[in-house]
């Protein structure tokens, strides 16, 4: 590496009067990221910052208009396997780091925008911090969320600014905090207006140097009995660590352990020298890095950006079509989620239904939705106001045409939305998108007798619409790219995780769900407990067991999918009788109170009448919970492998994606066809064809049998 290229990320500028800019421009990236060009520029300009010796004090500021430093490079963390070369970048990174907090004059880091991970942990070398107060600017440590913990010296540090409650909770839970909230916290001394940000940090920056040269750097202090007794006393913190430890296996069942261990880091460098905190915490790290978990969680994480950015047609150059007026037909709870989702994203949306208490029952779901939203991210009132004045309600079929999409959420039922698509397109634009919401129906049967079907698409958002990220935009046989870009731009807008998928039955979540929940009927019929097959899979890491997810659907729901997907592959998915008999003694589920379970408000017990309901014996119990999970899994990875052979999607990245972000597949094992080639395929079609003995749906696919037999891998 030159010494010109690593001098052109980090520079030092001199403004009269002896004070120091410490600027970071990275010339390869729109944002900063401490990759290893930037380690090496920081190195480079430590020399000249220590031999500044006279200066009036140091700011930290980002070259990069409204951002500062984003974090570490993920494409590194994720190419390295060998945790002594983790282990040599992170002291290398700790030196660098140490250096810089050692210069002999006062450090302010100046704020305005993102500042992620490494960035955070690299203004915690400064002695004080300052941000702006605009949106953009967010401050955290999210490396939990891709299987580490901060590693650069910020579970060292941050106890120290903000005291150990408040690092306990930011480091465990990976949230960022925007500025105003830092400041609440002790992360920054001062928030600002974007606009006063320089002079403020220059004042600040005063301050901060006529203080005694030992007591420059913020500190936390406590405020009250209860912060002293969990911060600054030895019997409360162990209280805190205990709490914390017992709130992670609950959360996690202790599949992830970068909150563990940083639990442990935080808990045994309390009051220790620096420099043995910093190695403490750099051995607990490196392995991390190199560990399965983290490489599933950061590849994860790129394919969804991956999602949100990359081209979806051939033609890179196709732009989307402007959405300003949303139409949408249909105001029920999914009616009323994409109608919240729309209006906050500053779409107008004129909301359409056929009934007034329909349209009170989609408003009523808006209003619930924002004032969550409200009460987590402290929305001010006017802005909510502002959002729902967006909302149009009406019983009428007029302003259609002053629409740019249409979507249709009215009930699951191929002839009604048919009659709603008919009654929109005469009304709409020709050029505007038609949409419809589906969970099972096809696409192109929706499409036929429409006038223009290369305009018409699919979305399949996921309840609750505010909550799940992923959103399978479907495309028919004569969808226009045209329209499939406008489709795609349209769910990004939305703050959404788009996956296209082909227009095939089940699409791709409730294709690969029905085998697996299929598989948990068949167990239940051969006399297995609904509690262990469903205590088996929430082991597994999966959030919900088969039986509590068909209670959440709604066993109505779910037996109208299994019809469909039962007609498509009679071959492998059997119809339900268990469903059939249940839905028929009117049992739904958690909407009606009953379903595999008995539901009193968030409350749920296992309902004994079942078994007498289906004509089951007792059941069985001491199967091993192995043997129930091996045959829910490889009956997913078995029809996930169908779904890449089919061309149902691009590739197996994208079921992965789908899977996680759709049913909560587990993210620390990487995605259905990630865990298959982490059981190995050989192992996985072995285990396939040992299954299809008595059960010939557990045929192994072709493509899974050839990729087994090549030696490859899904991903």
């Amino acid at each position: 590496m030159s010494g010109a290229h690593a001098k052109s990320i980090f520079r030092l500028e001199r403004p009269a009067g002896g004070l120091l800019h410490l600027v970071m421009d990275h010339p390869d990236r729109k944002l900063n990221v401490l990759d290893e060009p930037a380690l090496a520029s920081l190195e480079a300009v430590l020399p000249e910052l220590e031999s500044a010796r006279e200066a009036r004090g140091l700011l930290l500021t980002s070259g990069k208009p409204g951002s500062f430093i984003a974090g570490a490079d993920l494409e590194a963390i994720g190419a390295i396997t060998d945790p002594a070369v983790v282990l040599a970048l992170i002291r290398r990174a700790h030196a660098a780091f140490s250096r810089f907090q050692a210069l002999p004059y006062a450090k302010v880091a100046v704020i305005d925008g993102v500042c992620l991970g490494g960035g955070t942990e690299l203004a915690l070398c400064c002695d004080s911090r300052i941000a702006s107060e605009e949106k953009r600017t967010q401050l955290g440590l999210p490396e939990v969320m891709l299987g580490l913990f901060p590693g650069f010296g910020g579970t060292t540090r941050l106890p120290g600014v903000v005291g150990m409650v408040n690092a306990l909770d930011l480091i465990l839970t990976g949230r960022s905090l925007d500025a105003r909230r830092a400041q609440k916290m002790g992360l920054i001394a001062r928030a600002v207006p974007a606009a006063w940000l320089m002079p403020a940090a220059e004042a600040l920056l005063a301050q901060v140097a006529a203080r005694p040269a030992g007591a420059r750097r913020d500190r936390w202090r406590a405020r009250d009995a209860q912060g002293w007794l969990l911060g600054a006393n030895p019997l409360g913190r162990a209280l805190a660590f205990r709490q914390a430890r017992a709130g992670v296996i609950a959360r996690t069942g202790g599949h992830y352990p970068a909150p563990l261990a940083a639990i442990d880091v935080l808990a045994r460098c309390v009051n220790m020298p620096e420099p043995q905190a910093l190695d403490i915490e750099a051995q607990r790290v490196a392995p991390l890095i190199a560990g399965p978990v983290c490489k599933n969680l950061v590849r994860i994480f790129r394919l969804s950006e991956d999602a949100k950015r990359r081209p979806v047609v051939a033609d890179a150059t196709l732009a989307p079509a402007p959405i300003d007026r949303l139409a949408l037909a249909g105001a029920g709870v999914m009616g009323g989620g994409i109608a919240e989702l729309a209006s906050r994203h500053g779409i107008a949306v004129r909301l359409r239904d056929v009934r007034p208490e329909s349209l009170q029952k989609g408003l009523q779901t808006v209003r619930a939705v924002m004032r969550e939203r409200g009460r987590k991210k402290r929305t001010p009132q006017r802005e909510m106001d502002m959002q729902f004045t967006r909302i149009a309600p009406t019983l009428e079929l007029t302003g259609l045409s002053q629409a740019d999409v249409a979507i249709e959420a009215v009930v699951e039922d191929l002839d009604i939305k048919r009659r709603v698509f008919a009654e929109l397109e005469v009304r709409m634009r020709p050029d505007a998108l038609l949409a419809t919401n589906t969970s099972s129906l096809s696409v192109d049967a929706l499409s036929e007798g429409l006038q223009h079907p290369q305009r018409f698409v699919g979305f399949h958002f996921f309840n609750p619409v505010h909550k799940m990220p992923l959103v399978e935009v479907v495309r028919g046989a004569r969808t226009s790219d045209a329209a499939l870009v406008t489709a795609v731009a349209l769910a990004r807008r939305f703050g959404k995780t788009p996956v296209v998928v082909r227009d095939a039955p089940g699409f791709v979540v409730n294709r690969i769900l029905m085998p697996y929940l299929r598989e948990a009927l068949h167990l239940l019929e051969e006399g297995h407990a609904v509690a262990d097959i469903d205590r088996a899979m929430r082991r597994f890491g999966m959030p919900m067991g088969p039986f509590e997810v068909v209670d959440e659907v709604g066993l109505d729901v779910a037996l109208k999918v299994a019809g469909v997907l039962s007609a498509a592959f009679p071959a492998r998915m059997q119809p339900a009788p268990v469903l059939e008999t249940l839905v028929a003694a009117g049992r739904l589920g958690r909407k009606n109170g009953r379903g595999f379970y008995r539901h009193a408000g968030r409350d749920r017990r296992v309902d004994d009448e079942v078994r007498g309901l289906l004509g089951l014996g007792a059941a069985r119990h001491g199967a091993g919970e192995e043997r129930l999970t091996e045959r829910m899994v490889l009956a997913m990875i078995n029809e996930g492998a169908r779904c890449v052979e089919e061309q149902v999607v691009a590739s197996a990245d994208h079921v992965d994606l789908a899977m996680i972000f759709g049913a909560g597949f587990p993210p620390f094992r990487g995605g259905v066809l990630r865990h298959a080639d982490t059981l190995g395929l050989p192992h996985v079609v072995e285990r396939l064809r040992a299954l299809a003995v008595e059960a010939p749906r557990f045929e192994p696919c072709a493509l899974l049998v050839t990729k087994a037999e090549r030696g490859e891998r899904w991903t």
